[in-house]
């Protein structure tokens, strides 16, 4: 399928271009002769022959240069009204026999929208950077240190939302996670994911950031059947204040650890108020990038001062979001990326967020740019984790699982 629409897109594409070209180079004289129509339509004759070559050129370079590449499928769309109009035309001037090319490339140029708008979207991928090379950042983490995932539930969005090129007939299950770090230091959740009133959460937010969603157990209850020792825990490191991130601070008593710009987004933030009261009894613990640059990341903080957990500053997503860095005992390392991009397809196809998405989701769309780029430049050597694909947490041990094969 995906062959034929390469095949016929380029094949139409530079059969119009050529056409178009070729009808307006055509000295006058012949082009009556050969189009006896123009006789009657000189003017009709350009704007069509413009035409032509406009859609052949609209088939190709935004295929090739990948730039503004869906208007591919809207040019696609435009020859097929072209061709269309142009078989009316025929038949209202008594010409049926010249209508049979125009319902062909009708019909392929149908065929090519439709492909490219729902089979097989062209994709404008991020450039491929130069593979992180060098020796990985020095950690120490100590043999005790653990890391398990509490999956605490997941809302649909349709992949089209999700992920420049994805269906709008596709949906993703976009996970709410809370990891825990178990570190001899005291132990440590990377966001709080869903919590006990995370249908008033759901129902605080506009209407267009509501989908259908199915609750797990909160982070705090799966603590709490396991018999975890809630006296081991530090606190909770949001990578950034979406309520999606925060809602389950509601049923943990423990610090928020937080940097004071995400801080101070939280509390500017309009129409996302969940963070601002969940915390709202937490005592609030910030921390400052006071580390030298990692991994392409222009400063950094060492949570437990040996390098197992190193968070660093990603403002893009919101102004103060960040990703996390985790080495384990087991010579494993992470990146808890947030929300740089939120499904597995932005690293694997170095894709972005839909335009649309950008524009409503990121305070930086550029910087978040930047930023994937550098996680781009490790994921050979890091299991990359965006907050809401499952997928990213494959391999991480889920709570009730590594507690029962104790």
């Amino acid at each position: 399928m995906n062959l034929a629409l390469w095949i016929g897109q380029w094949v139409l594409g530079a059969a119009l271009a050529i056409a178009g070209v070729f009808k307006l180079t055509l000295p006058a004289g012949q082009a009556m002769e050969t189009f006896p129509w123009s006789v009657d339509h000189p003017t009709l004759f350009v704007v069509t022959s413009t035409l032509d070559a406009l859609g052949g050129l609209g088939l190709l370079l935004p295929a090739l240069t990948r730039v503004f590449p869906w208007l591919t499928w809207m040019a696609a769309m435009g020859v097929g009204a072209l061709m269309a109009g142009a078989a009316v035309f025929h038949l209202l001037r008594g010409e049926a026999s010249e209508i049979v090319p125009n319902i062909v490339l009708a019909a392929i140029a149908a065929f090519i929208a439709w492909g490219r708008l729902r089979r097989a979207p062209i994709v404008r991928r991020l450039p491929a950077p130069k593979p992180f090379a060098g020796p990985l950042p020095l950690a120490r983490p100590p043999a005790g240190m653990r890391i398990t995932q509490l999956p605490t539930g997941t809302y649909a969005t349709p992949a089209a939302f999700a992920v420049r090129g994805g269906s709008i007939r596709d949906r993703r299950d976009f996970a709410s996670t809370a990891v825990l770090i178990e570190h001899p230091q005291g132990d440590l959740l990377i966001d709080a994911g869903f919590g006990r009133d995370a249908e008033a959460h759901i129902a605080s937010l506009p209407s267009f950031r509501r989908s259908a969603h199915t609750l797990n157990p909160t982070a705090s209850a799966q603590l709490d059947v396991h018999g975890y020792d809630r006296s081991r825990l530090r606190g909770v490191l949001v990578t950034h204040t979406h309520w999606d991130h925060v809602s389950g601070l509601d049923s943990l008593d423990v610090p928020v650890w937080i940097n004071a710009d995400e801080l101070a987004y939280a509390r500017a933030a309009k129409d996302d108020r969940v963070f601002m009261t969940v915390a709202e009894h937490h005592e609030l613990r910030t921390y400052r990038f006071d580390g030298p640059a990692y991994l392409g990341f222009p400063a950094s903080h060492d949570f437990y001062g040996d390098g197992s957990v190193v968070i660093v500053p990603a403002a893009g997503h919101t102004t103060g979001s960040v990703v996390v860095f985790v080495a384990t005992p087991d010579s494993r390392r992470y990146a808890f990326i947030g929300d740089l991009t939120w499904q597995l397809d932005g690293i694997v196809s170095r894709v972005e967020r839909p335009l649309l998405m950008q524009r409503l989701a990121d305070s930086d769309a550029g910087q978040v740019r930047d930023d994937l780029v550098r996680i781009l430049a490790i994921a050979d050597r890091y299991q990359v984790v965006p907050a809401h694909d499952a997928r990213g947490y494959e391999g991480i041990p889920v709570l009730a699982a590594r507690k029962d094969e104790a």
